[in-house]
């Protein structure tokens, strides 16, 4: 029986780091967790694809929170998370880029600008292989809008 009870609690023990590991992941997969409470999902673009599911490789999102003024953006990574390539930007008008770019597994971001009375532009970028195991990179850049 003590047998019996060690391997049960190895067993669970097992099972409890899964699902931990499991509930941040889908944590960070969530856009408006990353950017924090009060932000709301402006805009979003898919990026890539996984060849074995048809899903996209990332999607990246415009947030704002109107109580702060500010905006956010995040690339979530929902296909391949083996530490890619991943980027995500964000400008208001007549300003520069602010961009966080980097090798991760879950998202990159969150980049928030005060842009009060001015439009933004928000860009994502992500890494996928073709079929033949050929690494491509997609980029999305928006137009300027989303002005307040």
């Amino acid at each position: 029986m003590r047998k019996f009870t060690k391997s049960a609690a190895v067993i669970l023990a097992a099972f409890g780091l899964a699902f931990t590991f499991s509930s941040s992941a889908q944590a960070a997969s969530n856009p408006v967790s990353v950017c924090g409470s009060g932000y709301y999902i402006q805009s979003s673009k898919e990026m890539g694809w996984v060849i074995n599911t048809g899903d996209p490789q990332a999607i990246v999102y415009l947030l704002y929170n109107a109580s702060t003024g500010y905006n956010c953006v995040v690339t979530v990574v929902t296909g391949e998370q083996v530490s890619n390539p991943v980027g995500a930007g964000l400008r208001a008008e007549g300003g520069s880029w602010v961009k966080d770019t980097g090798n991760y597994n879950s998202y990159a971001g969150p980049v928030r600008l005060r842009a009060a009375g001015k439009c933004v532009q928000y860009w994502g970028m992500t890494r996928w292989w073709t079929g033949s195991g050929v690494p491509q990179t997609s980029e999305y850049t928006s137009s300027l809008g989303w002005c307040g």
